[in-house]
């Protein structure tokens, strides 16, 4: 058996860690990505939130004419409409006179100086059906208002001459307050808010962005030195296994420097009160989720290299090397989407069976553990099939790379590269 921790491979491990950490490259992706990472999620807050140009105006056309000086009311009371962005005028006009005016207004519509025309029709007693006519009728930013600002009127005019007192139909008007709170085996309840679902989508992007760039770097300096013939070199000195293993451990050394970095900022925030959050966007996480994310990311770092270094050795350019590794970037992506499926419910069967299956588990988990309590035995489980699964994929990457990298020509058939696994 080889060892693996041999003077020479300390000497590549050396050489490798120099030439990746010490690099621009390395410091601009570990303190940029990052501070870009913070900034799309902003600029996406910013975007979801943005409600287009100021002077929307919009008009609002009830059958029935008791429901205009409401309207009006109701336009002038709502907090949530800025009546420096929003003009709404409104009048009543009967189905077949609204018909008309929809014909004369329809060259204003198209050209975008009236944004959209709402029509109410008298139904019965007990109806809520709303018309709206707009070039852009998807405009949320316009429709979720003007709805609410229709409801209250709505409300108010079906109470009208009751005995019902204003702030019944103020209660009425008003929508519920959903306050979650997370129930643990802790004493004390925490409410719960986005934190947690925000803490997981970065947790999900780092580890995505972090394999699949680490992963490539590795595919391709393979290929470069295969084609390049400095692997012949280097293997008049080391076992091909030696290099292997000194090329992932080092190149798994710089990644998890980098995550470690990466997860400084989760860790200030969490455990400390140097920053303190808005309370919708505060989140948790222990040290323990945070030692076993890194110790995680770095046992699935070291698969994924495998598998990268095994498909370098495989292919002559990095066209064809790009192409085989196809499948093993699915490996990556798949789990990535399981993890925004959780979004609308953690418990899911999927989202817990992925987090205990291998590859998948090694980004399902980690996100997972970020958005509910997971059992211990779950946790344990998983890490032992990543570390039964980097097994595995030990025993016959090694195999493959040994043959691999010195072969040249003609592409090899997979029957052919199963049996370098094999033997």
């Amino acid at each position: 058996m080889f060892n693996l921790f041999s003077f020479r491979t300390m000497a590549i491990i050396k050489r490798e860690l120099k030439a990746q950490v010490m690099t621009k490259m390395f410091i601009f992706t570990t303190i940029f990505i990052p501070m870009i990472m913070f900034g799309l999620i902003g600029l996406q807050t910013y975007m979801m939130s943005y409600e287009g140009k100021k002077d929307t105006l919009v008009e609002i056309v009830a059958q029935n004419e008791a429901l205009v000086p409401l309207l009006k009311k109701a336009y002038e009371t709502d907090d949530e409409i800025n009546r420096n962005r929003f003009k709404v005028n409104v009048s009543s006009k009967n189905s077949d006179d609204f018909k008309n005016y929809l014909q004369s207004q329809k060259k204003s519509i198209l050209s975008g100086q009236l944004n959209g025309l709402f029509f109410i029709p008298e139904g019965d007693k007990f109806d809520k059906k709303i018309e709206y006519y707009s070039k852009n009728p998807k405009n949320n930013s316009i429709t979720l208002k003007i709805r609410k600002l229709i409801n209250g009127a709505l409300v108010e005019a079906h109470f009208s001459g009751t005995p019902v007192s204003e702030q019944d139909i103020q209660f009425a008007r008003k929508g519920t307050e959903l306050a979650n709170f997370k129930v643990t085996e802790k004493d004390e309840l925490e409410k719960d808010n986005y934190g947690a679902y925000i803490l997981a989508g970065i947790l999900a992007f780092l580890l995505y962005m972090s394999l699949i760039m680490i992963g490539m770097q590795m595919l391709r300096a393979v290929v470069e030195e295969k084609e390049n013939r400095v692997v012949e070199v280097l293997l008049s000195s080391v076992h091909a296994t030696e290099l292997m293993t000194a090329k992932i451990i080092a190149t798994t050394c710089a990644g998890l420097l980098q995550i470690m970095i990466w997860m400084l900022p989760f860790l200030v925030v969490s455990l400390t009160s140097i920053l303190v959050l808005p309370e919708k966007f505060q989140f948790t996480i222990t040290l323990f989720q945070i030692i076993y994310f890194v110790i995680n990311y770095g046992i699935g770092l070291i698969t994924f290299l495998g598998l990268y270094a095994a498909a370098g050795a495989i292919f002559d350019n990095m066209t064809e090397a790009q192409q085989g590794a196809m499948p093993i970037m699915f490996l990556i992506l798949v789990p990535f989407y399981i993890c925004f499926s959780m979004m609308n419910n953690p418990t899911n069967t999927i989202a817990e069976v992925s987090s205990m299956v291998p590859f998948a588990s090694i980004i399902v988990m980690p996100v997972r553990m970020a958005i509910v309590d997971v059992p211990l035995w779950q946790v344990a489980f998983a890490s032992l099939i990543n570390l039964g699964t980097l097994a595995f994929i030990f025993s016959f990457v090694g195999k493959i790379y040994r043959v691999g990298i010195l072969k040249t020509g003609k592409r090899p058939q997979w029957k052919e590269i199963y049996r370098w696994a094999r033997d």
